[in-house]
């Protein structure tokens, strides 16, 4: 006799989405036309979710602590969300960059800045680097990347799966530091090793079933990412997707990607809808740099109309002697009129949401129509 599968018990976000999808489905009439109907039909309205977040490196020793702090951020989301509603929950840039820590804290302690831990890494694997230094032709900070990159990744994937899953939401993971892996059938096979021995700056975006539905790599790369730092590779301009989804296309522009107007385009191009920003300033927020962040997300969709809505969760706290801040922001191409804007500036058309401080945790919701339904210019 065949035993019975044990249940898996969800989280109260996904009972009630699925509660409320069922009720839908019975009200909506007999099975077959009208299932087919609301199957194709676009929801009236979206949520949309930007998750600013703290960096602490406590967070990142083990993927029990990581783990632990995305789940605790999600039931902040959950709190903050109506779970009847399609949901996109974006997490900030570089959410994942430090998880190539894992199992180091004893050896980082006492560190007073990036550039003494990334020396006390390299040391710490020296005779593995060396081997892929001479294998892969890569500098010392991709060789460490890459030696780690199955327990970076296993903990990634494996997070963020679970919590797209469990809270039945779209989620956009961030962004970590990975090199490329075939995905089948909505798995990353990290398992399998990479497809090509280069790190990116990657954002991967996961469904409400858990899968992956596709991965941006950042392709204008800031100077922490570049030779003098992080030596990532860029990704090509040619590879930039855009994700049909429920909630309406949906293109990712890592950071800096958003500022550049041949990234937007090629987004623009294949009927992108929402453009996600997921971000990390790693520098003062000050009225300079408010005023110059206007360039991204929020002019591509308030200025220029290129897109419907724009989410730009940003991370904030300190990494040894780097600080990130910054306010995140919900942006709408019809959006509110001139009530909202960043801290030193005036207010401005098209914020919907904007984070009240540059460097505390917040969570950003906004419920808007479907971007099918938003009447264009």
């Amino acid at each position: 006799m065949i035993e019975p599968l044990p249940m898996r018990r969800l989280p109260r976000p996904a009972w009630r989405r699925l509660l409320a999808f069922t009720c839908l489905a019975l009200l909506a009439g007999p099975a077959g036309a009208s299932f087919a109907q609301s199957a194709t039909a676009p929801a009236p309205q979206v949520q949309l979710v930007a998750v600013q977040m703290t960096l602490d490196l406590e967070d990142y020793w083990s993927r029990e602590a990581f783990e632990a702090k995305i789940r605790e951020r999600m039931d902040a989301v959950a709190a903050a969300t109506d779970p009847t509603l399609p949901t996109l929950v974006v997490f900030p840039e570089d959410v994942g960059l430090m998880l190539v820590v894992q199992g180091m804290e004893e050896r980082l302690e006492g560190i007073a800045s990036i550039e003494e831990a990334i020396g006390t890494a390299v040391r710490t694997h020296m005779f593995p680097l060396l081997w892929t230094r001479l294998v892969r032709w890569q500098s010392w900070v991709p060789a460490l990347f890459l030696n780690k990159n199955r327990l970076i990744a296993e903990t990634y994937f494996g997070t963020f799966s679970a919590v797209a899953r469990d809270y039945g939401v779209y989620l956009v993971a961030g962004s970590a530091v990975l090199p490329p892996y075939r995905i089948e059938d909505g798995v990353v096979r990290w398992d399998r090793g990479p497809t090509r021995h280069r790190v990116h700056n990657t954002a991967y975006l996961f469904g409400p079933d858990g899968a992956v539905i596709g991965k941006q790599d950042k392709v204008e790369l800031i100077e922490l990412e570049r030779e003098a730092a992080l030596n990532l590779t860029p990704g090509a301009l040619a590879d930039l997707q855009v994700f049909d989804t429920p909630l309406g296309r949906i293109g990712i522009a890592i950071c800096l990607d958003a500022f550049d107007d041949a990234v937007v385009e090629r987004l623009a191009a294949q009927g992108a809808q929402i453009l996600v920003q997921p971000s990390a300033n790693p520098g003062p927020w000050n009225a300079w740099q408010q005023q110059d962040w206007l360039r991204g997300s929020h002019a591509r969709v308030a200025l220029d109309g290129r897109f419907e809505y724009a989410v730009n969760p940003m991370l904030n706290g300190p990494l040894w002697d780097i600080g990130f801040f910054g306010q995140s922001g919900i942006f709408a191409r019809d959006g509110a009129g001139g009530e909202l804007g960043y801290l030193d500036l005036a207010p401005l058309p098209g914020f919907v949401r904007v984070a009240a401080s540059d460097r505390s945790e917040e969570v950003l919701a906004a419920v808007v129509p479907h971007p099918d339904l938003v009447t264009p210019r």
